[in-house]
């Protein structure tokens, strides 16, 4: 159940389902050839973009599993990539019968866009292949009309004879079991296309016709002891003899094959690359397109999927004294909450299964309350994100900004009810902008934390980042922290990415490290200058965050029954 409608949360339920990287963000779509990752456009998430999200997702799965190798170049090319996306999308229906929805969706969409309408021979030949492929083999219903109208075209061309010898040839795709025998097909269609069998016979006849006759007149002189000419000067005769062995009856192919290109047009045929029939290509320039279209005052508002990357500690441990101190005093003061909030006073009533023993006398008294009553003591189930600031700016703070985000980690940690996750931001150059330090579950070390400032401060993206994490938990209170000194790279994009998150449910704090530039960002901050006030300030934040009594997600769906 995908609890993010947006892009963003698609794609990270997608990738993790999938095992392969997918991002949102930026004006443009593509995919790694090796098909480790997908990028998708920034764009509004509207149902025709989710299906072609979905369907490009699917589409290069498919290729990323089954496709080994590379594709070459010209016509052939094309050839094999139509027949090779027959055949993944074929192996990954089976893999995962679910995705036959989604990837017929994608082909109906085109052929009803009318993007897959032949507009030369090249593209009938590939459509007829394709829609052969999709249609019989993938049973795509809205492809098949696209077969009669790519036979149409290759009939004037080459005849009915060249359509049953495509038909020979490509009746075997529910056979292929590699992308090596999607290629060997390709070239059997190609060296169709060079000279038909049809043409091969003909060619051969008139061949054996001239042996003949040659032979006939071998020996045999006019009178002179001269052999006589097997040639006439006669232009009728001439022309009679060209259509006897082209076998045309002089229209160049046979039956219909009346436009037969010549050797230098389909020579030009082969070496250029159309693009028919490349659904990734499609796919990719049309999210493009509506990226483009979107207006740029709404594009701030629209949550991202940046690339979350994970950032290996390289420094060693952190001087851990001061913040396993900070830990076990902020650990101390929230147990007590918690502990406080579930000593819930003892409940009497009127009625019930259970007596009070104890409070029979009270009779006595007119309390007629003697019957025990079962309590809801409120629980804490709660997923945090931390953000750690790794940016240029920090240079001066990061050793307290590091020690405070091992502390807040191993105080949350040790939380019953409580699943955080650590990440830190920064820019880099080869490295993903955002990066997990230690996931959900995991028990955090201190040199996970250890690390020294990089460029850049993409706020923004962490929130995006931090975002997307939360809402894939199944916990009903999202919080996200964020440790910096606030300053982001873009101020505007910060501030809607961090409307955008609050809209969603998860209430996002902030803890000034050594700076009070937060307050522009984040109403509920702290700012601290040691790592000492740390327990202070987030003492402070969680109090109102954490336990709060009167959170709509306190309910009884979240509550665990006692018996005072």
């Amino acid at each position: 159940m995908i609890q993010d409608q947006e892009l963003a949360g698609l794609a990270m339920t997608l990738s993790k389902d999938a095992n392969i990287k997918i991002t949102v963000g930026g004006d443009g779509s593509y995919c790694k050839p090796d098909g480790s990752h997908i990028n998708i456009a920034r764009m509004p998430s509207t149902p025709l973009g989710r299906m072609l999200a979905t369907g490009l997702v699917f589409h290069e799965i498919g290729h990323k599993n089954y496709t080994k190798g590379g594709r070459p170049d010209g016509l052939l090319g094309d050839m094999m990539n139509v027949i090779e996306d027959v055949r993944v999308d074929k192996e990954t229906i089976k893999a995962r019968p679910g995705t036959c929805f989604n990837l017929e969706a994608v082909t109906t969409h085109y052929v009803n866009k009318g993007s897959l309408e032949p507009a030369n021979l090249a593209h009938a030949l590939l459509g007829k292949v394709m829609a052969y492929g999709f249609g019989r083999v993938l049973k795509h219903k809205s492809i098949l009309p696209l077969e009669a109208l790519c036979n149409e075209m290759m009939d004037d061309a080459f005849g009915q004879e060249f359509i049953d010898d495509v038909d020979a040839i490509i009746k075997d795709i529910p056979k292929l079991r590699s992308t090596g025998d999607a290629i060997v097909m390709s070239q059997k269609l190609i060296d169709l296309l060079i000279n038909p069998p049809s043409q091969q016979k003909q060619q051969q006849q008139a061949s054996s016709q001239e042996v003949q006759q040659q032979q006939s007149q071998k020996g045999k002189g006019n009178g002179t002891g001269k052999k006589q000419s097997t040639k006439s000067d006669d232009p009728q005769q001439k022309q009679d003899e060209g259509n006897q062995a082209s076998g045309s009856g002089g229209n160049g192919a046979g039956k219909g094959g009346g436009k037969r290109p010549t050797p230098e047009e389909i020579a030009e045929m082969l070496k250029n690359k159309t693009g028919y029939g490349d659904l990734s290509a499609l796919i990719q320039s049309e999210l493009d397109d509506i990226a483009e279209s979107t207006p740029i005052s709404e594009l701030a508002g629209i949550p991202m999927l940046p690339d979350i990357g994970r950032l290996k500690g390289n420094y060693g441990k952190l001087d851990e004294v001061e913040a396993i101190s900070a830990a076990s005093r902020m650990r101390a003061q929230m147990m007590g909450m918690l502990q406080s909030i579930k000593m819930q006073p003892k409940s009497f009533g009127l009625s019930g299964r259970k007596l009070a023993n104890g409070r029979l006398v009270r009779m006595a008294t007119g309390d007629p309350r003697i019957f025990k009553k079962k309590t809801e003591a409120k629980v804490v189930n709660t997923a945090v994100v931390v953000l750690l600031d790794l940016s240029g700016s920090m240079n001066g703070r990061y050793e307290i900004a590091n020690a405070a985000a091992f502390s807040l980690h191993t105080t949350l940690f040790g939380l019953k009810g409580v699943a955080i996750c650590s990440m830190e931001f920064s820019g880099k150059d080869k490295e993903p902008d955002v990066n997990v330090l230690v996931d959900f579950g995991k028990k955090p070390k201190s040199d996970n934390f250890n690390h020294h400032p990089f460029d850049g401060t993409p706020t923004d993206a962490a929130i995006w980042a931090g975002r997307v994490m939360l809402l894939q938990r199944p916990e009903p209170r999202k919080i996200m922290l964020i440790l910096t000194d606030g300053c982001p790279d873009d101020s505007s994009e910060t501030k809607a990415a961090t409307k955008r998150t609050m809209q969603d449910g998860i209430e996002i704090a902030a803890i000034g490290i050594m700076a009070g530039s937060v307050k522009y960002y984040w109403d509920n901050h702290k700012i601290i200058e040691t790592i000492q006030e740390l327990p202070t300030a987030m003492f402070g934040i969680m109090e109102g965050l954490l336990i709060k009594a009167n959170h709509p997600c306190q309910n009884s769906n979240l509550s665990v029954r006692s018996n005072p």
